[in-house]
């Protein structure tokens, strides 16, 4: 991210990578905001990655210290909800 500041003055960036990606920014404490679209199917799948993997040991804590607070949601055609919240760091996480 400091690359990509540095090189093309990229402040904000769209991350819509998979779960692994997702919690990989997490643990860098890179993500001040989540958005989520919740569509109302169910796949029954098992195994299948969530919104935040992270590859690390078990004992790490990728989201330790942040913490999502709402800031809005929107019923959408269909009855999908788009989901919106900002992720607060404590002192600690900093």
């Amino acid at each position: 991210m400091q690359g990509l500041c540095e090189h093309f003055g990229v402040e904000r960036l769209l991350l819509e990578g998979g779960g692994i990606t997702n919690g990989e920014f997490l643990h860098a404490g890179l993500i001040d905001e989540v958005s989520l679209l919740v569509y109302p199917g169910l796949d029954g799948l098992s195994g299948e990655p969530s919104i935040f993997d992270y590859p690390g040991k078990p004992a790490e804590q990728p989201a330790l210290g942040q913490s999502l607070a709402f800031i809005s949601s929107e019923t959408l055609e269909g009855g999908m909800m788009w989901l919106r919240y900002r992720v607060e760091r404590s002192m600690k996480a900093e």
